[in-house]
């Protein structure tokens, strides 16, 4: 797969811009603050239909203008094709090649994508929730039966929920049901990924241990008293973790701040790599603030290894050091080929 280009309206610092991207490693560097992050976030947010930056989509508008407005050219198995979003503050819009929706969702699996930030330090710092969005946005990229039970099951959640607040028991059960059936197959396939997503490129040791929280009929009877007492539902996959490793040891409280960088960094091609697999095309490689994730060595080491992953997309505040790379500038939401 491959982004031949991307249109911007309105959309955060940019007024309007069309930007082309060669067919491998893609450098766009430039002060902060001049727009360079908003490019990732408008390749992710074709991705998955969301921002890595907020969840507010009224955010995204550029100051002044009442709604946003991307489109991204894209090559495919080999066929070209077209992608676009907008949002007016009330209505969204997606149009792949000329079907229309108005969910975002309908973007996952359209347009693979990975993306490697600052911000994944929250995987091993972070809550379990972290975690737990890392696998259901990497999952919802290729498997759109995991969006349709993620989908139910969170319904069901929200409807138990609101039965134990009002202390009623009556109509719980169907939506048990809900919950057993769609969590069974959330479990699994989360189980599934983790296991797959263990990175294997490390000195040290890395694994990755998935503690599923099950949603069954002997749960929610355990529960039932509990749950009308804290007015939540307390197991289901909602409640689900990933135990992240180093050399056995939990990252969090035993890794180097370096060991960290090293081990996200791993974590990401290992996710990258699975994307590939289970969507069967090259999908994108985003990394936000280039050199600032790995020491000098292990810098030099990811360059080496950014020409295997396709179409790459690195941001930086310093000049592009990687030979071949096509290199954009970017200032006050201007961008020049450099």
């Amino acid at each position: 797969m491959k982004l031949h280009s991307i249109y911007l309206r309105n959309f955060r610092n940019y007024e309007s811009v069309t930007v082309s991207f060669a067919d491998g490693i893609n450098f766009i560097y430039g002060k902060n603050g001049q727009g360079k992050t908003n490019l990732l976030e408008a390749i992710y947010l074709l991705s998955t239909g969301r921002s890595f930056r907020t969840s507010k989509l009224q955010d995204l508008i550029r100051h002044g203008e009442s709604f946003f407005f991307i489109e991204a050219e894209f090559e495919k198995d080999g066929i070209d094709q077209r992608l676009s979003i907008s949002y007016d503050g009330q209505v969204k819009q997606v149009k792949h090649n000329e079907t229309k929706s108005q969910n975002f969702s309908a973007l996952l699996g359209i347009f693979p994508s990975t993306l490697h930030a600052p911000g994944d330090i929250e995987l091993i710092h972070g809550s379990p929730s972290e975690r737990r969005r890392l696998l259901n946005m990497h999952i919802a990229q290729s498997d759109p039966v995991y969006v349709y039970h993620l989908a139910r099951y969170t319904k069901a959640l929200k409807q138990r929920n609101a039965l134990l607040k009002r202390k009623d028991t009556k109509s719980m059960e169907a939506w048990e049901a809900e919950l057993i059936r769609s969590g069974a197959y959330l479990t699994e396939r989360r189980g599934e990924a983790t296991v797959e997503m263990t990175p294997k490129r490390l000195i040290e040791e890395i694994s990755l241990n998935y503690e599923p929280s099950y949603a069954t009929e002997e749960n929610f009877e355990k529960s039932r008293e509990r749950d009308l007492i804290l007015g939540s539902t307390q197991s289901g996959p909602h409640r689900d973790d990933i135990t992240i490793l180093l050399s056995e040891k939990p990252a969090k409280s035993f890794a180097s701040e370096g060991q960290k960088r090293t081990l996200l960094t791993a974590l990401k091609l290992a996710e990258h790599e699975r994307l590939c697999n289970r969507c069967n095309t090259t999908a994108i490689f985003n990394i936000d603030d280039f050199g600032v994730h790995l020491d000098p060595a292990r810098t030099d080491d990811i360059k080496n290894h950014l020409k295997k992953l396709g179409q790459v997309f690195l941001t930086s505040p310093v000049a592009c050091s990687i030979h071949g790379a096509h290199v954009l500038s970017v200032e006050s939401g201007v961008i020049e080929l450099v």
